[in-house]
Order: C-alpha cells, then structure tokens, then sequence
C-alpha cells in the first residue's frame, strides 16, 4: 500500500491534488458552517437536512448552495427574502479550501493526510463557534479526543516530533519509548496533559486563590461589575450562622447590554435595592457593611443563583474570579492528543503571545473597561494550534537552539 500511495504521488501531479483538495475543503466549510450554527443553539447538524436561510428559514436550493460561488452570484442576499447573508459563511467555506491545500503540500498524498484534514475541520469549526458565542461545544472537542488516541494508536507517528521524550531522557538521563505504540501513547498522554491539564492548572488555581475581600457595597460593586468579565462565574464566599458557604454569580456590568439582549438573556432585574448594585446581577439586593463583611439586609425573591442563594443575615466575606472555562480544557486535551507534548508546548506559547497582542491595545485604549471584555482563548488557541500543524517541527528545532544558546 504505501508503494501504491508513492506510485500515485508520482503519477498525479501536485497541483492536481491541491485543485482537488481545495474543492473539497469548500464544501467540508459549507457543511462547518452548519455545525457552527446549530450546535451553540442546541440543534442537529442532521435535522433537517437542508441548508437554509437564518431570516426567513426558507430550503435553500442546491443551485444557491454551491460553496463560494453562489454567494458570489447573489451578491450576499437570499434569493428568496433579499436579506444580507454573513459573510462568515463564504470565508468559512474558502478559509477551510485553503487549509486542505495547505495540508497536501505539507503532508503530501498518504494516510495522514485524511486524520489532519479532519482535525484542521474539526479546528475550523471550534474557532469560528467560539469567536461568535464563546462557546467550544462538546460534541466537537469529546469525541476529536477519542479519535486522537485511536489513531495515535493506529498510527505511531500522525503528526509532530517528540522532543518531550529526549527532553525528559536528558533530564533523568532514563530512556522512555520513543517509537511503536508505546512511545505514541506516552506522546498522547503528555499532549493531553500539557494542554489540557496545564489551562485547568491555571484556572483552579485563579479561581481558588485570587480572592477579593469585600467590607462595604462599593467593594461588592467594583468585584461584580470591574473586575467580573461580563457572563463570567464569580464565588461570593459567605457566612451563614455556623457554616461558611459558597454561592456563584454572574458577574459583569449588565448596562452594557441592550434591552433587546437582557430580554433575550432572561433577566429581569428586580426594582429597589442598594444604589451600588443597579444593574448587576445582584440587582435589587440590599446590604449593610461591617468590619465582618457585608450583611445581606434584603433579598428579593426574584433574584436566583447557582448552589442556592443569598438569605437575609447572610455575611459576604469575600469573591473570587473564574479564571480559564473548562471548554478551553476539553478542547487542549483533544488537541495535546493529537498532536503530542512538544507540539502542544508550543501552542500553549504562541496563544499566550497571541493572547497578549490583542490584550494590550485593548487596554491602552480602553483602560478598566478592556476588563470586562471577555477574550475568547478558544479562538487564539485554535490559530495556534492551526500554525503548529504546519510549522510546529520548525517553531520547536528554532525554540530550543535559542534556549540552548542562551543557557550557553
């Protein structure tokens, strides 16, 4: 078979394969552009089984389906109702064409070939559903992590080089498998915990240990409405009678959303309360300050949280930030998987860097208020890792000869 896959690769032109690869990548991005709409909404990828218009829902036929080039021919409206079609739909589908060229020139006609297109698709639509509802659906990042350990299985070297394995060698001067099924599952198993389990690392320990000590009802304003990113879980610790507890808020500034939005949220802020905490989640609640925190003096029965809620008498002690959301880390653990520790190394680095270039002209030009935007690292982490695949082996071999002169 392999000899089969050469003979082809020398018969068949390259550009051919290319042509032939981008075609296809256009209508495997008109099909993502359908997982990326339904799935944040709780729909079927399957039902039903036509495309069609966001406006007015209506079938669209096959002639207005053709990837591209039927945008192209409408002008970005719907033949039906007339109405402006996302240009996210036509840059989806070209986007993921030229990602499957990409990837038959980096990894030419083989077995390979099929697991990285899946994986770049898989890659495509996590990047686009995060960026529009900051969410990394489960049903894309679970099973791409089972898949990942299938073939890393079936395929001893899919993809990446594996430099955790000499680094750990020259550290406890101990031999672990590098090569068969053996060195492949220990790569597996370090991708995964590299990426996944360092993000969950990091948003534990954010969570548990960057605490805010509230005493008056500015400082329970200036936690919620400052420091919270809009949508964002925040713990308010709290004592009531004996017990100490823990009680989970979305924290954010809600004068930030429109009308429109807070009726689509389903949130109806209750009328009274402390002037301090108009408009945040705890809207309607009055609380009297203390050298012992924050006593709750009035809580309207309208305002409802996770784990419970705050009782008249309860005493806010202090609040706590969600750091990193567990999509982040189901989505690393998929992608350590498949492409292994050292690869995995490098994305987690270059989504930092990634991470720190669209933070830091938000805050020069937005100040406090760059805080409650909330970054979709999902987003940043699936360009990274887009980048690793095909520039991964170079980024590591450059990374470590400058590591080594700088040791020098």
């Amino acid at each position: 078979m392999p000899s089969f896959l050469s003979d082809l690769n020398n018969f068949v032109p390259l550009w051919f394969w290319a042509t032939f690869a981008f075609i296809v990548g256009c209508c495997i991005g008109s099909f993502l552009n359908v997982v990326i709409y339904r799935l944040p909404n709780g729909g079927s990828v399957a039902s039903p089984a036509r495309s069609f218009c966001p406006s007015c829902k209506t079938t669209i036929a096959g002639y207005d389906n053709i990837p591209v080039l039927s945008f192209i021919l409408l002008r970005g409206k719907c033949r039906k109702c007339g109405k402006t079609i996302s240009w996210q739909y036509p840059l989806v589908e070209f986007l993921t064409g030229l990602l499957f060229v990409a990837a038959v020139y980096r990894f030419h006609i083989g077995w390979q070939l099929p697991a990285v297109l899946v994986f770049i698709s898989a890659l495509v639509a996590l990047i686009f559903t995060d960026f529009n509802e900051q969410i990394l659906p489960d049903a894309i990042t679970l099973p791409g992590l089972a898949a990942a350990v299938l073939l890393r299985c079936v395929d001893h070297n899919l993809i990446g080089m594996n430099w955790l394995s000499l680094l750990v060698e020259g550290a406890t001067m101990r031999r672990i498998p590098q090569t068969g099924i053996a060195g492949s599952l220990i790569n597996t198993i370090a991708g995964a915990v590299i990426g996944g389990g360092s993000l969950w690392l990091i948003g534990v320990a954010y969570f548990r240990f960057r605490s805010f000590r509230i005493r008056t009802p500015a400082d329970l304003a200036d936690f919620l409405r400052n420091r919270c990113v809009l949508g964002t879980l925040a713990r308010l610790k709290i004592v009531r009678g004996e017990e100490s507890l823990a009680v989970f808020v979305v924290g954010g500034d809600l004068e930030q959303l429109t009308a429109e939005e807070l009726a689509e949220a389903d949130f109806h802020p209750p009328d009274g309360g402390s002037d301090e905490l108009k408009m945040t989640v705890l809207s309607g609640l009055t609380v009297e300050g203390s050298e012992a925190g924050l006593t709750v003096t009035g809580a309207p029965e309208g305002v409802a949280y996770e784990n419970g809620k705050l009782e008249v008498g309860d005493v806010i002690r202090s609040g706590n930030l969600e750091g990193m959301g567990l999509g982040d880390v189901k989505m690393m653990l998929f992608v350590g998987a498949f492409l292994g520790g050292g690869v995995t190394f490098l994305v987690l680095v270059t989504a930092s860097l990634l991470g720190g270039l669209v933070a830091i002209p938000k805050v020069l030009t937005q100040g406090k208020q760059a805080m409650q935007t909330a970054i979709p690292f999902g987003v940043l982490l699936g360009i990274a890792t887009l980048l690793a695949i095909f520039f991964g082996e170079f980024g590591l071999k450059t990374y470590f000869e400058f590591a080594l002169k700088s040791i020098e």
